[in-house]
């Protein structure tokens, strides 16, 4: 049995709802933010559907003011020390740096808490032992190996956020293999070493032809710029294919078939949309492409979703760790 999985929501009511959260977090000088963030997600939630139910977002916006209230005054802190002591601002950065695991966990904590559906809820509950090893220990060993640990990092990372995320009593499951994830890199290389000696061939058939030197240079950045965008359009495409695929709750499967081209596409058309129309259609490219992933992700089981059963515990998430994520511009998203 197929389970379908949409996103109902139009361009014209989320803009109608981005354009009220960004003036009124203008006016109130983000303090709206809390509010802000609650409206757009409760939103974005109940316009996804799997078959006709939808999703629930239940977080109160009152928990997360809170945690703005913490995050910003941990950011003033930063600022006002860089400001007029830079000395310290370098050992308080590698502070910060060594709570990011914390605080993607206490993010992701909260996010998965309060999104609910058919009155189940989702959690994580990870080893923050763990969070600091997939997080910041091997990250760190990336630049000593040339880069080959990368694939690594991302499939152990990968590992732990599906792992340790469950769906009422629930866990999810994580089926995929290290080499998938290397084998994803590899292919990216030749796409972006394929990219690279079309650019070059283009470089040369404008100097046969004699173009200004003004084309010829714009002519290899373009080149440049596309094949670079298109490879991490490719990794980013490919890896939320891979997760998806390997990723099992219970008896049920996923399956995401997204295709490289057509999100980059979507990304390319959006991306200019919206400088054109000065961030006006940041909405309309927002759900043009979250439809798009909605429609290439289904659901398989052979026993139906009904099957699962509620974790009954009470949520004692904070929304601290989310809000100091936020504000620090730390990317606390699932990744896929």
């Amino acid at each position: 049995m197929n389970h379908s999985v949409s996103f109902r929501g139009t361009a014209k009511e989320y803009f109608s709802i981005w354009i009220v959260n960004s003036m009124l977090k203008v006016i109130t000088l983000s303090i709206y933010s809390a509010w802000a963030k609650v409206r757009k997600r409760r939103y974005l939630a109940e316009k996804l559907f799997i078959d006709d139910e939808p999703f629930e977002y239940l977080a109160n916006p009152w928990a997360l003011f809170r945690g703005w209230l913490i995050a910003a005054v941990a950011f003033l802190i930063y600022a006002g020390v860089n400001h007029f002591n830079p000395i310290w601002a370098f050992p308080l950065m590698l502070v910060i740096l060594a709570f990011i695991p914390w605080v993607v966990v206490k993010s992701r904590i909260f996010n998965t808490r309060n999104h609910s559906f058919r009155n189940i809820r989702f959690g994580f509950a990870p080893k923050y032992k763990e969070a600091y090893r997939v997080m910041l220990g091997l990250p760190l060993l990336v630049p000593f190996t040339f880069g080959i640990l990368l694939p690594y990092v991302y499939y152990r990372q990968r590992q732990f956020f599906v792992e340790n995320t469950s769906y009422g009593a629930t866990p999810f499951s994580f089926k995929a293999d290290v080499g998938e994830f290397y084998k994803l890199f590899l292919l990216a290389c030749i796409w972006l070493m394929g990219g690279l000696i079309l650019a070059v061939i283009a470089i040369v058939i404008c100097v046969v032809i004699e173009l200004p030197k003004e084309v010829i240079v714009g002519v290899g950045v373009l080149f440049f710029v596309l094949v670079y965008m298109l490879m991490l359009t490719y990794i980013k495409t490919e890896m939320a294919n891979l997760t998806w695929n390997s990723t099992g709750l219970g008896v049920l499967r996923f399956r995401s078939t997204m295709n490289t081209l057509t999100v980059f596409w979507l990304y390319l058309s959006g991306g200019i949309a919206v400088v054109l129309s000065l961030g006006l259609l940041f909405p309309w490219a927002s759900v043009r492409l979250m439809r798009y992933r909605c429609e290439r992700l289904t659901i398989i089981s052979d026993e139906g979703i009904e099957r699962f059963i509620a974790d009954t515990a009470p949520s004692t998430a904070g929304a601290v760790g989310e809000e100091i994520g936020d504000l620090f511009g730390l990317d606390v998203d699932f990744g896929f």
